[in-house]
């Protein structure tokens, strides 16, 4: 599996998932949901559970929905697990681009004019629809004014990014998030066992999602990392020396996070403007360098230099 998603079995979504169960019941699902959110709370993964509830409705090994979990043996995740499910199609941010281009957009509505399967519902998933491009924006927005019959757009924002209001309001708006408490609940029956147990509690502040922690398990994990015995200092020193920022996106935002999270620890616990300050001016520099696509190398080695060595 995994193309999709890491998990079979879906945690912390109960009471979303009944009242979207409850709409498709009482067939009044809305056919434009905007599902937002803070990255990495498994908004897309609760999307493929629930449309894989929708499309094996009829078919043997269902999807369980009082467990939510998905049948390994189900025809229909089979199918969307592979990417050719015809009746859904999955929009995401390319993994060498920095947009969602409009040739993306098109292909979701050429092939929306195409035949349904089996007169079932057709989805159209769009993830990190905060990076859709004017162009690409606007071809959504023109299908959304008047969507075909039967089609249903589930799009996933990041509420930390900005959308176009008029995709925001041409959508019935879901929000979800989950309190630090929850967090660590879910991760914990992810991952059978105790997070609390496996790193040490700087890591485990409130700005910390589902998916950020899992992947820093695994990163961990990878580079024989004891997290139980290491800070955010030391882990940001030792992965900036290592030149981890230019091995993968996810492993790159986690340093950018890292970083976050060292000047709000050290701030909260020092309550020092001049340290608030310098935390300001970097920052800026972050988003410049993110905003203009500058040499992240400088970037890191600059906040090593003037920030960790300091």
């Amino acid at each position: 599996m995994t193309q999709l998603i890491n998990n079979y079995k879906l945690f912390g979504y109960d009471e979303i998932f009944a009242k979207f169960k409850a709409m498709e019941n009482d067939k009044i699902l809305p056919n434009k949901i905007l599902l937002s959110g803070p990255k990495g709370i498994g908004k897309f993964t609760f999307s493929i559970h629930f449309i894989n509830y929708i499309l094996s409705l009829n078919e043997d090994n269902k999807y369980d929905d009082v467990n939510f979990t998905i049948n390994q043996y189900n025809k229909s995740f089979s199918l969307m697990n592979n990417l050719s499910h015809p009746n859904l199609s999955i929009v995401n941010l390319k993994s060498n681009k920095k947009n969602i281009e409009i040739d993306q957009i098109r292909n979701i509505i050429n092939n929306s004019q195409k035949s349904s399967f089996n007169s079932k519902k057709r989805f159209i998933l769009i993830d990190n629809v905060e990076f859709l491009n004017i162009n690409a924006s606007n071809a959504l927005l023109k299908i959304l004014e008047e969507p075909p019959e039967n089609i249903y757009f589930i799009l996933i924002h990041d509420s930390t990014k900005k959308i176009p209001d008029t995709i925001k309001s041409r959508s019935i708006v879901f929000k979800k998030n989950f309190s630090n408490k929850e967090t660590i609940a879910v991760i914990n029956k992810i991952i059978d066992g105790d997070i609390e147990k496996l790193m040490h509690k700087c890591f485990l502040n409130k700005y910390s999602s589902i998916g950020e922690l899992i992947f820093l398990l695994d990163f961990a994990k990878q580079n024989e990392i004891n997290l139980n015995d290491i800070e955010i200092k030391d882990l940001l020193n030792f992965m900036i020396y290592k030149k981890f920022y230019k091995s993968d996106h996810q492993t790159f935002n986690l340093m950018i996070n890292l970083i976050h999270y060292f000047f709000y620890e050290i701030y909260t616990t020092t309550k020092d403007n001049d340290f608030f300050n310098l935390y300001s001016v970097f920052i800026k520099k972050i988003n410049s360098t993110l905003k203009y696509n500058l040499d992240t190398e400088t970037l890191f080695f600059e906040f090593k230099n003037k920030i960790i060595d300091e």
